[in-house]
């Protein structure tokens, strides 16, 4: 070779290395390409059965109940085969209890897709077909609702998901003829009164008895139905203001029953009037009177609910697990009623329930406040669940939602389902799955169908619920309350025992507990010892509410910057005012630009529940605000009436730089609206830091990484 030849070569060898440099700089400033903040449309399907890789069907038994009844042990519910089982499901209400065949097979298969394993029948006893169970008379059952009924059942067993059937719930009794929305659906009023009693019973056993035509079993016999739940939001206590506005033959009633009581528990003259009694409670009543009422109350719900669950378990043998209402219905004696006479404790709560100022359920004058519960110094609804647990039994939450048209329903999933896990409980139910669907819009206040926000945090509600990839605490406490207080009790606060209210936040309180105790340890009441009190001293802390096992942190001191995190192996998340913040979660950065409301929920989940760095698929959902187009939002944002808007939902893409540590390499892609791969994202390597940007350019909700 010759020199002039041998130069040549050296200066093009430069030339080629300056060129490929440069082009690999082109490639680095975009693999760096600043995150874009915007609105997109983004409408989920809420029937889409595929098999990709968000499938969370293999969490589920291959049939439900296969290995026989569920049960109890050591205070968590157990399969046939003693192995531990958590629930996490959704309601069906009204006509949703009774779809069509084909129907019914898309929505079990969707179902257990999403990871949930129980479905609760709820409200189908309100109305006749199509809308509910009965024929044209509301008193015998309609053949072909029954044949729905069975084939969607059968359907849900086949999936893996179990059934939890409810029994009164709204049916509306002969003589119901009052102004007063708390007495609706006989409330208060079926604890005593005879003729809604028996009425009860016979449908009890006309459902139960009911034989499936494709299961061949009654639903007693059916180990796939693993809950019966007898009233639900009922007890006698609970309306106990409203009792002289009974009408005449309701009042006449419980008023011999109080006549009969006195006879056996009054050893002083003459017959002080019950519903004197309660007019003058608060400036008349003596105490030896009030302790009266408060006696004969709690022994009449008592006597009913022993009633009722003793005709479904022992006169009719059913198997399945028994709760007679909510435990915070009556307050502190519903937590002694459901721990007397139920198989677990039940219970239900909703952050920022729609108000109503004038008609009861009207479609467009409602209003919210439109907050998010990450700034709420009380815990939310959080911290009712474990004042009402009792120590010995299981604890679900029947009815759970973050109501629709609200800005912040994205950190319902995030929050509610790492602290049951903390907490150990042992169902969550959101409330609800009901159609119509695939329209592509929001439809209500409630209905999951629709509302992308509702359907694409669910598999990371599973990780973290099912698959126990977050720590429960082990230092219990529990709060101290005998069976001999309970009178007291009611007669200490007895203001705040009503409809949808209790006064055990009120105990807890008065025994020591701080407000943010649901976040630094797990909680129950048990009902034993000798005086009202906590089993142990624990102080409010100074700083943010953390976790006894440093997995979960809840910031709400400055609620304009209030932000909720877990890091555990498998789950990161980050939930309220992250916007223009660095949020370091164990390997994991998390940088958000500044937005609007700078508010969004950002988890990752590893979707075979191993690490973070070791998971060959792990599902990531940046989400902030979504709604239908066109919604027509008052100035306040506090409601839109009747104008919900049309479809397609639109979502508020999150703009964010993600950088893992010690990840090992992935490939990261974005996800259509089905959870199926669209575009790969370029992700930059730094020595041992993976990052990769998100936000509106790639028009998704969610992302995968992939190994």
């Amino acid at each position: 070779m010759t020199a002039s030849k041998f130069l040549f070569f050296k200066k093009s060898g430069f030339l080629v290395s300056v060129l490929f440099v440069g082009l690999l700089s082109n490639c680095m400033q975009k693999e760096l390409e600043e995150p874009e903040y915007g609105w997109f449309d983004f409408a989920v399907s809420d029937l889409d059965t595929a098999h990709n890789l968000i499938d969370l069907s293999f969490l589920n038994e291959d049939l439900a109940g296969e290995s026989g009844f569920v049960t109890v042990q050591d205070g968590h519910f157990e399969d046939g085969n003693g192995k531990r089982i958590k629930f996490f499901g959704d309601n069906m209400t009204f006509s949703a209890c009774f779809p069509e065949k084909e129907l019914a097979t898309v929505l079990a298969a969707r179902l257990a897709k999403m990871g949930m394993n129980v479905i609760r029948f709820h409200h189908m006893d309100m109305r006749s077909a199509p809308d509910g169970i009965w024929d044209e008379s509301l008193v015998k059952f309609d053949p072909a609702q029954l044949e729905k009924l069975d084939w969607f059942i059968y359907q849900l067993k086949l999936n893996g998901i179990y059934s939890n059937l409810n029994l009164h719930v709204s049916r509306i009794y002969p003589g119901l003829d009052y102004d007063l929305n708390q007495f609706n659906f006989g409330k208060t009023i079926d604890n005593f009164y005879r003729p809604y009693i028996e009425m009860q019973k016979e449908y009890a056993r006309d459902l139960l008895t009911h034989r499936n035509s494709y299961t061949g079993k009654t639903y007693l016999e059916e180990p796939a139905v693993a809950f019966i739940e007898i009233n639900n939001e009922n007890s006698l206590l609970s309306n106990w203001r409203l009792l002289p506005r009974l009408n005449r033959e309701h009042k006449a009633g419980l008023d011999a029953q109080w006549t009969d009581w006195l006879k056996e528990n009054s050893s002083g003259r003459g017959r002080p009037d019950l519903f004197k009694i309660i007019d003058g409670y608060d400036n008349q009543a003596s105490p030896e009177h009030k302790k009266l009422l408060w006696s004969f109350l709690v022994e009449t719900e008592m006597a009913y609910a022993k009633e009722m669950t003793g005709y479904v378990r022992d006169e009719l043998g059913a198997r399945a697990l028994i709760a007679d209402s909510q435990a915070s219905y009556s307050g502190v004696a519903g937590v002694y009623r459901e721990a007397t006479y139920s198989d677990f404790i039940d219970m239900h709560a909703y952050w920022e329930h729609p108000r109503f100022p004038g008609e009861s359920w009207s479609r467009t004058n409602w209003l919210i406040r439109n907050s998010s519960m990450v700034t709420d110094k009380s815990a939310g609804t959080l911290r009712s669940f474990g004042q009402h647990r009792v120590a010995g039994m299981p604890l679900t939450i029947s009815e759970y939602d973050h109501p629709a048209p609200n800005f912040f329903c994205a950190e319902m999933y995030p929050m509610l389902n790492s602290v049951a896990a903390f907490q150990d409980w042992d169902g969550i139910y959101h409330f609800d799955a009901n159609g119509p669907y695939n329209e592509g819009r929001i439809n209500g206040f409630f209905t999951s169908a629709g509302h992308p926000l509702k359907q694409i945090f669910i598999p990371v509600g599973a990780v973290m619920f099912r698959m126990e990839t977050i720590r429960a605490g082990e230092n219990r406490v529990q709060l101290y309350l005998p069976e001999n207080a309970v009178l007291d009790q009611l007669a200490g606060s007895a203001q705040q025992v009503r409809l949808h209210s209790s006064n055990m936040a009120a105990i807890w309180k008065n025994a020591g507990a701080p407000d943010g105790l649901t976040l630094l340890y797990p909680t129950e009441v048990n009902m034993s010892g000798n005086e009202v009190r906590l089993s142990e001293s624990v102080a409010e802390p100074e700083g943010p509410w953390t976790s006894e096992t440093g997995e979960l942190i809840w910031d709400n001191r400055d609620s304009v910057n209030a932000v909720f995190t877990v890091n555990a192996a498998a789950v990161k998340a980050a939930v309220g005012y992250i916007g223009g913040k660095n949020i370091e979660l164990g390997n994991m950065m998390l940088a958000m630009d500044s937005t609007t409301y700078n508010w969004a929920a950002v988890t990752l989940a590893a979707l075979d529940g191993g690490s973070i760095e070791n998971s060959a698929a792990i599902l990531l959902v940046a989400a902030g605000r979504v709604e239908n187009t066109n919604m027509g939002w008052n100035g306040e944002k506090t409601t839109v009436g009747g104008d919900w808007g049309e479809a397609p939902s639109r979502a508020e893409g999150i703009p964010a730089k993600i950088t893992l540590s010690n990840a090992g390499k992935f490939k990261l892609y974005a996800l259509d609206p089905d959870g199926n791969r669209m575009n790969e994202i370029p992700v930059r390597r730094d020595g041992d830091q993976w990052s990769f940007t998100i936000g509106a350019q790639h028009k998704t909700l969610w992302y995968l990484l992939e190994r």
